[in-house]
This record gives structure tokens, sequence and C-alpha cells, in this order.
């Protein structure tokens, strides 16, 4: 799986209702976290601030839970 296949999974995720979505480090009002392709790889951006999460969810690489959120996705 490549790096925009992940970028795309994690989109979906935080635009899913009924799931907690990714948010800032540094203050949880801010806007859902956001994934995007840099030089050291796919990192999530907070939109509100310079906060930058390296760490990707193993979860994202989960084909089973992916399924899974495409058909709570169906489901709404």
């Amino acid at each position: 799986m490549n790096e925009e296949d992940v970028k795309q999974r994690i989109k979906d995720y935080q635009q899913a209702d009924g799931v907690k979505p990714l948010l800032c480090g540094l203050h949880s009002k801010h806007e859902k976290l956001y994934p995007k392709v840099l030089e050291q790889g796919l990192v999530l951006l907070c939109p509100n601030c310079n906060y930058t999460q390296t760490y990707i969810p193993d979860l994202f690489f989960d084909d089973g839970f992916y399924e899974w959120l495409r058909g709570m996705k169906r489901l709404i």
C-alpha cells in the first residue's frame, strides 16, 4: 500500500460519522488533522497551527478496518 492509499483512508476516516477524529496534539478544539505527503513521508497536519504528527495509527494500514469504515459510510 502506498502513501496516497493511506492518505485517502485517513481522509475517509476524518469525514466519517461515528468515529473519534484525529485532533491536534496541542489544542483539541482545532479542526481535524489532515494528511499530507511531505519530504519525510506521510504526516498529519493541523490546519490551525504548526502541529505535525508523524505517527500514523496502525489501523489505517488494516484492510479489514478500512472495509468496516467503508461499510459504515454506506449506512449513513
